[in-house]
């Protein structure tokens, strides 16, 4: 069903990830996770495997510094390179041989993934079309937890120069809350689920999401502070699909339709009725959901989709 595949970015990283083939050749998409996530999470298999059934080869990839993909320090989080390695992702997708050229590699991404995707497309012309499963679109802080966090940050940074190794800080901390006060609306049973994802006493969450660490760098927030997509929104000519829950708290869906409105080429919006941010993909509606994206994507590649 899926290869374990490696390739290497510009800068000689190595990221790996798992590419799901086609019997013949077609389009191919590259599917990004979300804020310190890996490959195995929030139903992303589930969705390679759909785009794998309707003959489009997907490539599934740990973003650099988590999971199975190198890079240090280790889950540092900065959305500015990880637009610059999924170019690459791109690049390496487009070289497999279940990979029509004449039909191209499109981008997928979920929550800050989709960002992430959004920003790629609006520098990078060969990525034919992009999916958005609930686009991070914008983030609030506490300010004075995120004054704090950048304090250490700074501290950080001192530290680093004398070669000692990064400051890190719970993604998020045994009640489910943020060290910079985002409200990420999850419902508690998911923030458990994520919490617990490395319980040797529980094979289910192992199972769930075996690379996940539950921490990200301090300098983590200094890259998402200086992070806006909006700025790349009116770069992105592509076809774009935003497919948003009814029910996201993380950003909810009135904030994402503002970036939506903003979009300058060919676009189509889904909400998919009665989800959350966490349960989109691998939910009671995932049947319906990866209905919706399939439909996109051929409509895509056909021309399809149309300004509105």
């Amino acid at each position: 069903m899926y290869e374990e595949v490696e390739f290497k970015t510009v800068d000689e990283v190595t990221l790996r990830g798992w590419l799901f083939p086609t019997k013949s050749r077609g389009v191919g998409v590259v599917m990004s996770p979300g804020f310190n996530a890996t490959k195995e999470m929030i139903g992303l298999p589930s969705v390679a495997l759909a785009f794998q059934a309707a003959g489009v080869t997907a490539l599934l990839y740990d973003p650099r510094g988590v999971g199975t993909s190198d890079g240090k320090p280790r889950n540092n989080i900065n959305p500015f390179q990880q637009i610059d390695d999924m170019s690459d992702a791109l690049t390496f997708l487009s070289s497999r041989p279940s990979v029509d050229p004449r039909k191209g590699v499109g981008l997928w991404g979920f929550s800050l993934g989709a960002a992430v995707a959004m920003g790629t497309a609006a520098i990078d012309p060969r990525a034919k079309f992009v999916v958005a499963v609930c686009p991070g679109t914008e983030t609030s802080y506490d300010m004075p937890k995120l004054r704090q966090v950048l304090a250490k940050a700074a501290k950080d940074r001192e530290s680093r120069v004398k070669g000692n190794d990064a400051f890190y800080v719970p993604m998020l901390t045994k009640q489910g809350a943020s060290p910079v006060g985002w409200n990420p609306g999850f419902e508690h049973d998911a923030i458990m689920r994520l919490l617990h994802t490395q319980d040797e006493s529980d094979p289910l969450r192992a199972e769930l999401a075996p690379g996940h660490v539950n921490r990200t760098t301090v300098e983590t927030y200094r890259h998402m502070l200086l992070w806006d997509v909006k700025h790349a929104c009116q770069y992105i000519t592509q076809p774009i699909l935003f497919l948003l829950a009814e029910h996201d708290q993380v950003v909810p869906v009135e904030r994402q339709m503002v970036h939506y409105e903003t979009l300058p080429g060919p676009k189509r919006v889904h909400v998919e009725e009665g989800t959350k941010h966490m349960d989109i993909l691998d939910g009671m509606s995932s049947e319906n959901v990866n209905k919706v994206q399939i439909g996109f994507v051929n409509d895509a590649i056909e021309g399809k989709v149309m300004k509105s």
